[in-house]
């Protein structure tokens, strides 16, 4: 899988998981353009490194709304804190 076929994914999985858990990532480095960007891009790049996306797909394709990320998921305490 090339590189930008693996960002397109991942930045797919971490807008569905946001929003399944009723996350707004608009402000998610605060009021600043460029830093809410920055921790975007951070949590896209964190997402690429995961090996689980098989699985977070078919989670987020099987729910509509979630509690909670599950445990494997290295945006968990970020979308916590959002």
């Amino acid at each position: 899988m090339g590189i930008f076929k693996t960002l397109s994914d991942s930045a797919g999985l971490v807008d569905d998981m946001a929003d399944r858990l009723d996350v707004d990532l608009t402000h998610i480095g605060g009021l600043d353009v460029e830093s809410s960007a920055l921790a975007y891009r951070s949590m896209v790049l964190s997402c690429t490194a995961c090996k689980q996306h098989e699985d977070c797909r078919r989670l987020l394709d099987n729910n509509a709304k979630l509690e909670d990320a599950p445990s494997y998921c290295r945006n968990r305490d970020v979308m916590h804190r959002a």
